[in-house]
């Protein structure tokens, strides 16, 4: 009792300091006043004052002193280190908005980072836990299983509490407001009580959860069966697409353009509930028969998903090269096959059940960490890779200037998109080269980037481009339309199609873009600001299909105007003059 009691004033402790220094963090952030003038130093404060008490109180009690420090040492050299990369990597300052713009420097982490922290923190914390217990380097798989799965139901636990901790304080605020006491509302709105409070709350929840295992355990065990019970829909419902696809061709897939994501989740999912089904592999927790067929059917069903999101993966790399998020993806899918591999042969192989996912498991969480620590250090940094191949991609021609993302490189290329653009600015030669320098220039000293409302990919998948070897350029896929005259298919609704053209409509060497949607053929223009706008339109007679066929079958042509710079529309041997407001209008002919 006396080690419990102690252990719960060392979590507390913990929690009060925490706070302490998160919210001392906050002030130097907010007063714009160092550590918070230095990234590289103020972003690993914050996140080892943000994971490493979280780590060290989770194991109070249950890792040897020794190990312990060991463990959060290491830690806390690699969340540091690891912040102070993605500080590195990236653009060195931030833009507010504001009139005008006003800049700071960079010096919060990319959520990114958080999130791999997150995730590999979990999986480090939960090897080393285990093998800790065991006292060996791989610890036994009733270890590990034990270790991770405690370790995520007092995550969830924790959160919960925290959660229901803040609803009741500001449940408690609200009656005080009833009777016109504000005091308890501006409390809760004070940082220097908020910031402990949390930390303090869940630093109580994770002794709460430590002290009371069973429940724990009781509430995983609940959990898993449940879990466990969805298999069987999950492994009907990726089997039947699977076998779908052999009548409905993966074009279909293909042209959704987030299928790579779509099938890493699905296979996730199966990955979890195989797990689930699984446990810890001890003879008492034995999968029923009825489980186990459609257990081993999903083991098998992980490898064409895996394969076919690598695939999916590759037709937008080969298309478009890479991007920071191709990269990400490519990750994923790398961990992916390899549980693919391993569970497959496991279904095939194993006796008695599934008994070889025990060590695949165990490898496949080391090969999660090493990609992670590729993914967000110098080895496999994703701003240096798409950089690299994009602008490969512009110098050999690939895609034109007028095409290329130059926005890309400012804001999603950190430190190297800069230096990219830095050199392209003043050693870009060729027959667009002033183009591409004044495209450089502009995007080095972009302040702002126009809020993208809609995904682009469900723009690509909604605009049928002609001629066919044409794509609309990133800029124009990149642009807020909101508010804009303009055609439904490129304002991000997935069910609205429409067809596009690239001509050079005006003679000047650079195309314009005409989108026919209904009766109307949109005209839009790059601007020497690099913006696309809406510069009139074609009427169309309404309820004349016949001459919207008639374009999209490629039969028609623009006329010289008589006065204006924009030429007419011939179709079907009509004429349709380009105005703001639709003009009388040729009768329709059939």
């Amino acid at each position: 009792m006396s080690d419990i009691r102690a252990i719960a004033m060392l979590r507390t402790a913990i929690g009060l300091l925490q706070g302490l220094a998160l919210y001392l963090i906050y002030l130097a952030y907010d007063a714009e006043a160092w550590p918070a003038t230095n990234g590289l130093v103020f972003a690993p404060l914050l996140l080892i004052a943000l994971f490493i008490p979280l780590l060290v109180s989770q194991a109070l009690g249950t890792l040897r002193i020794r190990t312990l420090a060991i463990w959060a040492a290491a830690a806390t050299v690699i969340v540091g280190g690891l912040a102070v990369y993605d500080i590195w990597h990236a653009w060195p300052v931030d833009w507010q908005p504001g009139d005008p713009p006003v800049s700071r420097p960079h010096v919060l982490p990319s959520p990114h980072l958080i999130i791999a922290l997150f995730a590999g923190l979990f999986i480090a914390h939960s090897l080393v836990t285990a093998g800790d217990m065991d006292r060996k380097f791989a610890a036994e798989y009733t270890t590990h299983f034990d270790v991770a799965w405690k370790l995520a139901v007092q995550g969830a636990l924790a959160a919960a509490f925290t959660g229901a901790f803040w609803g009741l304080l500001r449940l408690g605020a609200g009656l005080f407001e009833l009777i016109n006491i504000d005091f308890f509302v501006e409390l809760l709105q004070e940082r220097w009580f908020a910031i402990p409070a949390t930390a303090l709350a869940v630093s109580a929840a994770l002794h709460l959860t430590d002290v009371r295992a069973g429940i724990v355990r009781g509430i995983r065990t609940l959990g898993l069966s449940l879990l466990s019970w969805l298999l069987p829909l999950m492994t009907l419902i990726a089997a039947g697409f699977l076998a779908t696809l052999a009548f409905t061709g993966v074009q279909p897939l293909w042209d959704t353009q987030f299928a790579t994501v779509l099938l890493l989740i699905a296979f996730g999912a199966l990955v979890v509930l195989l797990n689930a089904a699984y446990q810890d592999g001890d003879a008492e927790h034995t999968a029923p028969r009825v489980l186990r067929h459609p257990g081993s059917l999903a083991a098998l069903v992980l490898v064409p998903l895996a394969a076919l999101a690598g695939y999916a993966l590759f037709l937008r790399v080969e298309q478009y090269g890479w991007t920071a998020t191709r990269i990400y993806a490519s990750a994923c899918a790398l961990v992916a096959a390899f549980y693919a591999v391993g569970y497959a042969f496991a279904a095939i192989r194993s006796q008695p059940w599934l008994k070889r996912i025990e060590q695949w498991n165990f490898y496949g969480a080391l090969l999660t960490l090493a990609v992670l620590l590729a993914l967000f250090s110098p080895i496999a940094d994703p701003y240096r890779i798409s950089v690299a191949s994009q602008v490969a991609r512009l110098e050999s021609g690939a895609v034109t200037p007028e095409q290329f993302d130059f926005a890309n490189l400012r804001w999603e290329g950190g430190r190297f998109g800069q230096a990219a653009l830095e050199r392209l600015k003043v050693t870009m030669d060729g027959p667009r080269a002033d183009y591409v320098r004044d495209s450089a220039s502009r995007a080095l000293v972009a302040t702002n980037r126009a809020v993208r409302r809609v995904d682009p990919d469900i723009t690509r998948a909604n605009v049928n481009v002609h001629p066919s070897d044409a794509t609309l350029p990133p800029a124009f896929l990149a642009q807020d339309w909101s508010g804009v005259a303009a055609p439904a298919c490129i304002q991000g609704l997935r069910t609205a199609s429409c067809d596009a053209w690239l001509m050079d409509l005006d003679a000047d060497g650079m195309d314009e873009i005409a989108i026919l949607s209904g009766s109307l053929v949109h005209v839009f223009r790059l601007t020497d600001q690099m913006e696309w706008m809406r510069v009139g339109n074609w009427n169309l007679p309404p309820g004349c299909a016949a001459l919207s066929a008639e374009m999209v079958a490629g039969r028609f042509a623009t006329a010289p105007p008589d006065r204006s710079p924009w030429p007419d529309l011939e179709i079907s041997g009509l004429r349709f003059r380009m105005r703001e407001t639709a003009p009388p209008m040729p009768a329709c002919a059939g």
